[in-house]
């Protein structure tokens, strides 16, 4: 049970540093004494079910992956974090009919990419 408090309170600490809030912010948002929030993010205390649901919503990382770890299609967000902030910094400094273009393109293309095992295996089992 220690180990499982200990990777909950490590991952409590890297969705908050991943957003740049300090302790002491994520103390209020929580309604909490900081050191309260400490002995949470240091394992020393289990967080209540209502602290964890707030760290989410604050951190904007699912409930799932503060307890379990878990990755999901969610987590791009969190892997991706420069390449996103730059793609975004990029997208935002194109004028509206050149956003439309880029949008439309990129849907068109992880499409084909999601798409793409799928119809490699359909043509694999039709040659076979």
């Amino acid at each position: 049970m220690l180990i499982v408090k200990a990777h909950v309170a490590q991952r409590i600490r890297e969705a908050r540093e991943y957003r740049d809030i300090t302790q002491v912010e994520m103390a209020k948002y929580l309604n909490v004494a900081r050191q309260t929030y400490l002995d949470i993010e240091s394992g020393k205390t289990e967080p209540k079910v209502s602290s964890l649901v707030m760290i989410a919503e604050v951190t904007g990382r699912p409930l799932n992956w503060l307890l379990y770890g878990e990755s999901s299609r969610s987590d791009i967000a969190f892997t991706h974090r420069e390449e996103l902030n730059r793609l975004l910094t990029l997208f935002s400094s194109l004028p509206q009919s050149a956003r439309d273009l880029v949008m439309e393109q990129a849907l068109l293309f992880a499409e084909y990419m999601v798409n793409m095992p799928a119809k490699q295996d359909t043509e694999k089992n039709e040659t076979l």
